[in-house]
């Protein structure tokens, strides 16, 4: 099991990171990388006993990849890993809003609490900023490339399974650019070996994207089905049941190769490869990458009601 870094109350917070006064800031307005982190370590002050925050590792720019455990001495394990692609802003602020609704209202659902909540809301910290401050619809992270002329590499396809398969030439300076080895970049290093160290623990793996109301399954990079298709079928399915019945917004599930097409080294395959219980890939909101603030909470609302059922799926409680 991954070590779990705990910082306490009294003056064990790192000295670089400030507190928010307001923590329900996060569901109004898009936070910056560093708002992001006092947003978690507000919540690590005033409910110690209940949340960790973990370093990770760090990006080529130096920034934490910081991930916020809720119920953390609980077992079973619910991990959900949002932004790897730098645009999705989406993920990210429904990432915050999920923590949010743990934390601060976690007495309205017991059922959770059976789980231990591992979330990392934003996996790709420097992407994240250069779509802030630079190009929004920018989508790698942000490491330099052998060429000493193009940065970044499309996380979503640089995971160290069936990588070497894809036989399409892409060029570092292509968006889809899936680096220079599997497993190249720091921050998918750092997801790996997060799968890596409690995969037996693990319920459910979500990779937490926009947009295209999809919940994609194993395998990505084969129309052959996973061995265990039919759970991972059903929790997804319940999943997009869960939207449909109270947004009535209608969400596909299927592999990627059946909805999209054949992707390489992707996060659900590397989960799957490790056999870990149930591995899903979820594409949030039919409304583009850029959307109003006033639209976080709605969002927020969506990915959390389709996580909840699944969690609770994949656990065998529906």
């Amino acid at each position: 099991m991954c070590s779990i870094s705990i910082f306490l109350l009294l003056g064990a917070i790192h000295s670089s990171i400030s507190v928010i006064d307001d923590p329900t800031d996060a569901l109004h307005r898009f936070l910056s990388y560093d708002e992001t982190n006092e947003f978690m370590f507000t919540l690590l002050q005033l409910f110690p006993k209940q949340v960790s925050v973990e370093k990770l590792g760090e990006t080529w720019l130096g920034r934490d990849i910081n991930m916020m455990t809720i119920n953390y001495n609980a077992r079973d394990t619910i991990v959900l890993v949002a932004n790897l692609h730098a645009r999705e802003w989406a993920a990210m602020t429904t990432a915050l809003f999920i923590i949010f609704e743990l934390v601060y209202n976690g007495h309205h659902h017991p059922e959770l609490s059976q789980f231990r909540w591992m979330i990392v809301p934003i996996a790709n910290p420097d992407g994240y900023e250069f779509t802030r401050e630079r190009d929004r619809y920018w989508s790698k992270n942000r490491s330099p490339q052998p060429d000493s002329q193009t940065f970044g590499v499309d996380l979503n396809g640089n995971f160290a399974y069936k990588w070497e398969e894809n036989d399409r030439p892409v060029e570092p300076k292509d968006r889809t650019y899936n680096g220079p080895e599997a497993g190249s970049e720091p921050e998918t290093r750092a997801i790996s070996k997060l799968l890596e160290s409690i995969g037996p623990d693990i319920l459910l793996f979500v990779d937490m994207h926009t947009f295209g109301n999809h919940i994609f399954h194993p395998w990505s990079y084969t129309t052959e089905p996973a061995e265990n298709v039919e759970l991972t079928k059903a929790v997804a399915h319940a999943g997009a049941d869960a939207i449909r019945f109270k947004y009535e917004e209608y969400y596909t599930v299927g592999t990627p190769s059946q909805l999209y097409r054949r992707v390489y080294g992707t996060p659900i395959d590397y989960c799957q490869s490790l056999r870990i219980r149930v591995c899903l890939w979820l594409e949030m909101t039919n409304s583009g990458f850029q959307f109003e603030a006033s639209r976080i909470m709605r969002y927020g609302e969506e990915g959390w009601t389709a996580i909840k059922a699944m969690a609770l799926k994949a656990a065998g409680v529906l």
